[in-house]
């Protein structure tokens, strides 16, 4: 177990993303779940048979030595009737991971770009580093 600086600590990845809403909606609900690779209706990931390579889901699961690398995720809408989006939070114990899937979303490697990518387009982001709860209470003031 590492107990140097930096233990226990996390990294946060922070985007902010800008949806072409029109062009999404155009392709119709099947093409929309053929994007992401989940149902519209009911968020369910979709079969290997029907999962397109494109799809986002099939872009992020990212797999070392047959094991899934793992994050904690949440999107949260942003917006107005005319510019909206999604803000990308996720936390992982290393920076790695995210690396790989914003690899493999772009399609370096393998030339597999995720469709979602045609969908959105990247205002910023950025990484952060979330010291561990007992860092930051060391400098919490006496009770």
């Amino acid at each position: 177990m590492n107990t140097g600086p930096g233990a226990g600590s996390s990294i946060a990845l922070i985007q902010q993303w800008r949806h072409d809403s029109d062009a999404f909606e155009a392709l119709g609900v099947a093409g929309q779940e053929g994007v992401i690779g989940r149902t519209k209706a009911d968020s369910i990931e979709l079969d290997e048979e029907r999962m397109p390579p494109t799809a986002h889901v099939a872009r992020t699961v990212v797999e070392e030595d047959g094991v899934e690398l793992e994050i904690f995720r949440r999107n949260t809408a942003y917006g107005t009737v005319t510019d909206h989006g999604t803000m990308f939070v996720a936390f992982c114990r290393e920076q790695r991971p995210f690396e790989l899937m914003l690899r493999r979303m772009a399609g370096i490697g393998d030339g597999v770009r995720d469709a979602l990518t045609r969908y959105t387009t990247p205002l910023s982001g950025a990484y952060y580093v979330v010291p561990a709860v007992e860092t930051l209470a060391r400098f919490a003031p006496a009770d």
